[in-house]
């Protein structure tokens, strides 16, 4: 992200531009007032009348410049942004499938809006700031030249003493803001969950628990801001004072100069002005430049956020004929006990098979192996004969869609949904539809807020449906009865098992009389995965374990 550091070149140059004719306007209307000055000491005043009307004139197209250069500037902020945004969004994209965890959402989402915003108050418009005041410097200089080159060069002198006084001050400020970023992360995680979690809250009366936790959260945040703004004004009074100091005795220095050099009254006024004007961007460099440094770690933050891994894996595949777990034992890799042990298992083409067990039995933890979202403490897991963790990830995922109860659902069309974009006929999507039983819907039919507008069974079947859409060659099926009525599951089910696909379905719910559909069944119990051959114990261990 520090490459775009600067955000929309183009706009920016443009606004420099802008900034170098309004700058030159003013100067030549400084320059202009030692000749205004002299004529009217000498009483030309023809001279003096025509200067003014040249000065009015400048000042004119000064203030259309200035409207003008408005416009620029918020054009520079909104391209800025938007191209920094999109080369975040960009860069995420390109993470890894297996390393794109949502313990990292908040993250993301912090950094597109606190940070960002904060980017944009403190480096963006603080660099259009920046390039003025140096601009209005360099201008100073020149017509100070105009007088006397001795200047010149205490003037450069006083440039580079700023500098150095403000590269030493601005440290504590990154430190504050490096903690104040963290503490909005926090304090968006916390927003995000209370508003996800509210039914929840609210059922249990949970109110002043979270109450009390967003208080500390809040008071930490506006803690870390104001410490932030602390350090801001000592490090701006400090620099302050002394530059004032040094810029009063420059003026005054530059005055008696121009009158020892028996210079006249428009040539002092022109020192006098020019260095009035150096006064201003001079004591502004400091702060400006401390708030700069301070928020540009920010960016360093992104780039660890949005860094890629190298994985090693080399092996493609690009078909599904058997996936199968040899005497693995699974589990977490921050726990040292194995949740499932010595687990064997395979999986063929065009298989239905039904992984059942009651919650927290360890179902999921197989899913989760399959997914790759953790791996095998001991043992492997191969698909065609190879290790599943040294094939290319993308080749990998793309052979499975996976519906759980919850799924995801974008905001858009019923199609877009189905073909997530992709080229898919509407006769291949209206097919889908009627094998899920959901031939009523219409393909332009719009979906909103993550499916807010469409039951639980309705959900569960477009999941469905858009796993026959993409054609992929194994559905992963997670819990998917958990929270529909047993007759809407009843019917999903029946509806799943007869297309002709790899189904792996892990559920703690079953019908007795689809039993015979599967043709495996594996039952997790004890830290054990055992392949059932009876029906009926199926049943009758399901029904005891509820």
């Amino acid at each position: 992200m520090k490459k775009l550091h600067l955000g929309h070149q183009g706009w920016l140059v443009v606004n420099v531009l802008n900034m170098i004719i309004m700058v030159v306007l003013n100067g030549i209307n400084i320059y202009l007032l030692r000749f205004i000055t002299d004529y009217g000491l000498n009483k030309q005043l023809d001279l003096m009348l025509e200067t003014a009307q040249w000065m009015m004139v400048l000042l004119l197209i000064s203030l259309v410049m200035d409207l003008i250069g408005t416009y620029l500037r918020s054009q520079y902020i909104e391209k800025s942004l938007l191209l920094m945004k999109r080369h975040y969004v960009h860069e995420l994209l390109k993470q890894d499938i297996t390393q794109l965890q949502k313990e990292k959402v908040n993250t993301y989402r912090s950094n597109l809006t606190n940070d960002f915003d904060r980017f944009q108050d403190k480096y963006l418009l603080n660099l259009l700031q920046m390039i003025r005041m140096t601009l209005q410097f360099l201008m100073a200089v020149v017509l100070v030249a105009t007088v006397s080159a001795y200047l010149v060069i205490v003037a450069f002198i006083l440039l580079f003493l700023f500098l150095f006084i403000t590269s030493h001050n601005s440290k504590p400020v990154q430190k504050s803001e490096a903690k104040k970023s963290a503490s909005l992360q926090k304090y968006t995680t916390f927003v995000e969950e209370t508003l996800q979690g509210f039914d929840i809250i609210k059922q249990h009366q949970l109110e002043a628990t979270r109450l009390n936790q967003f208080m500390h959260h809040a008071t930490s945040v506006q803690k870390d801001n104001y410490i932030v703004d602390v350090r801001e004004t000592q490090v701006a009074a400090l620099n302050q004072f002394i530059q004032s100091i040094i810029l009063f005795g420059l003026v005054v220095t530059g005055i008696l100069f121009a009158r020892s050099t028996e210079a006249g009254l428009g040539s002092i006024i022109v020192v006098a002005s020019s260095f009035g004007n150096v006064m201003w961007p001079l004591s502004q460099f400091s702060p400006v430049l401390t708030q700069m440094k301070g928020i540009v770690k920010v960016l360093d933050e992104f780039d660890v956020n949005l860094k890629v891994p190298v994985l090693q894996r080399h092996n493609s595949v690009n078909h599904f004929e058997v996936l199968a777990f040899n005497q693995t034992d699974l589990g977490y890799p921050d726990e040292e006990k194995s949740i499932l042990n010595d687990v064997s298992l395979s999986i063929k083409k065009d298989e239905k098979v039904l992984i059942v067990g009651r919650s927290g039995a360890g179902k999921s933890t197989i899913l989760k192996t399959i997914r790759q979202n953790i791996q095998p403490k001991a043992g492997e897991v191969t698909l065609n004969d190879i290790d599943i963790f040294s094939l290319i990830p993308i080749d990998y995922y793309s052979l499975f869609t996976t519906v759980d109860q919850i799924g995801f659902i974008f905001s858009g069309t019923v199609k877009d949904n189905l073909t997530l974009y992709q080229d898919v006929s509407d006769e291949v999507c209206n097919k889908a539809l009627k094998q899920v039983g959901l031939g009523h819907l219409k393909l332009e039919e719009v979906l909103v807020n993550n499916g807010a507008n469409v039951s639980g069974g309705q959900r569960a079947r477009l999941m469905l449906a858009r796993a026959l859409c993409l054609e992929t060659t194994v559905i992963l099926c997670d819990e998917i009865f958990a929270s529909l009525e047993l007759d809407i599951a009843r019917s999903i089910e029946q509806d799943l098992l007869s297309l002709p696909k790899t189904i792996i379905n892990v559920s703690h719910i079953i019908f007795k009389e689809h039993l015979h559909l599967y043709d495996k069944i594996y039952v997790v119990e004890d830290g054990n995965l055992r392949q059932m051959t009876s029906l009926e114990e199926v049943w009758n261990r399901m029904i005891l374990s509820h």
